[in-house]
């Protein structure tokens, strides 16, 4: 049972089994080995059906809880017996709910890229029990990236579950090995002509049901819908960094973006305890398009002279009460990535002030793209 509840995500706090005499139809909550009144084997009894009959809501995180809200439930099943569990989903009190079924559906998910998001991406959904197909341009490359990701995974899984969620995973060179993928999530470059070969290619390799999903930070959806096959089964899914810790998904709609697409990405996105939220095909987004002109606009300040780069984050973290300047968290993004957002929002917007700073310019060609190149706008 408690194998059971990691695998779904939840934990139990008090955990018993059931065992139970097919002949006496009698049942022991203790191990008693053999039935006492016809000694019979027992049968052990996995219950996956509660009911709800209480229910408290906890707000302080603590070290191995720091997701908060959640939700502690006192469960009762079909044979009287009481668990205590604890959820990230809210249910209503006399609610009946299958965790067997109820929550990690196991999926087929392939994604297309190596690079930060792609394998963090792959290394979240094999903890959460998905079968994951990578697919890698460089042959070379096959074995960094399984080593990465197995590193990854065994800090948070124990040896025994590190083992069988990297049997679920296969790293390949080839787009027909995505062909049996219920969904992909494309997460290469954010270059346009990239992303379009890409999907053209997974449009020609794969069939008419498979969702095809861009984790783009800025790109159009309906750009990169206009070579697939299957239009209404283009949408994005937009991680952030890092993937662990943050609960967001932008869910992005396209004008060809069908409702059984949405409604499928939305309920993957909760399997996966993230938080989807809808935003219609639009330059930048939501949190893109407020976050990146603040970046650049730091940037404008420092290049102006008007303050030092440390004072500024400074400036932001206890003015603003955000975690990281902008300095630092450009850094963090990649200032590759912020170039390439913002040119798309300056392009799309035709705001001048979105134009991308001159010092962004210098760094990235440069070659200090921030923490991922170990310099950016501080060494690493």
């Amino acid at each position: 049972m408690v194998e059971l509840a990691e695998h779904v995500g939840l934990q139990f706090l008090v955990s018993k089994m059931i065992y139970y005499c097919n002949k006496c139809k009698k049942y022991w909550k203790d191990p008693v080995g053999k039935c006492i009144f016809c000694g019979s084997e027992l049968i052990e009894v996995k219950s996956s059906i509660y009911k709800i009959i209480g229910s408290t809501t906890v707000h302080i995180p603590s070290k191995l809880n720091e997701k908060v809200p959640y939700f502690v439930y006192l469960l009762e099943d079909e044979n009287g017996e009481k668990i205590i569990r604890k959820s990230h989903q809210e249910y209503e009190l006399g609610a009946k709910v299958d965790f067997n079924s109820g929550h990690r559906i196991s999926r087929s998910v392939g994604i297309v890229g190596t690079g930060l998001m792609g394998s963090q991406i792959a290394e979240y959904l094999l903890r959460y029990g998905n079968n994951v197909v990578i697919k890698t341009r460089d042959a070379n490359r096959v074995e960094d990236v399984f080593l990465k990701i197995k590193r990854k995974i065994s800090k948070s899984l124990k040896e025994e579950e590190t083992l069988r969620s990297l049997g679920n995973l296969l790293i390949t060179t080839k787009y027909s090995d995505l062909s049996s993928c219920d969904i992909i999530i494309e997460a290469s470059t954010e270059e346009l002509d990239v992303k379009l070969e890409i999907f053209k290619e997974l449009s020609d390799n794969c069939g008419g049901k498979t969702i095809f999903a861009t984790n783009t930070s800025s790109i159009s959806i309906d750009e990169l819908s206009k070579v697939l096959k299957n239009p209404e089964n283009c949408i994005g899914m937009h991680f952030f960094n890092p993937i662990d810790r943050m609960d967001l998904i932008e869910v992005i709609i396209g004008k060809e973006t069908s409702e059984e697409t949405k409604r499928k990405i939305v309920e993957f996105s909760k399997d996966l305890d993230k938080n989807p939220i809808i935003v219609y095909n639009s330059p930048g987004f939501i949190v893109n398009r407020l976050l990146l002109p603040q970046i650049n606009e730091a940037i404008l300040l420092l290049e102006e002279g008007v303050a030092a780069k440390e004072d500024i984050d400074a400036a932001v973290k206890l003015g603003l009460n955000h975690p990281m300047g902008p300095f630092q968290l450009a850094d963090f993004i990649g200032l590759d990535i912020c170039l390439s957002i913002l040119e798309v929002l300056g392009k799309e917007l035709s705001a001048e002030r979105i134009k991308p700073a001159n010092m962004l310019y210098q760094l990235v060609n440069d070659g200090k793209l921030g923490y991922k190149s170990k310099e950016g706008f501080y060494k690493y």
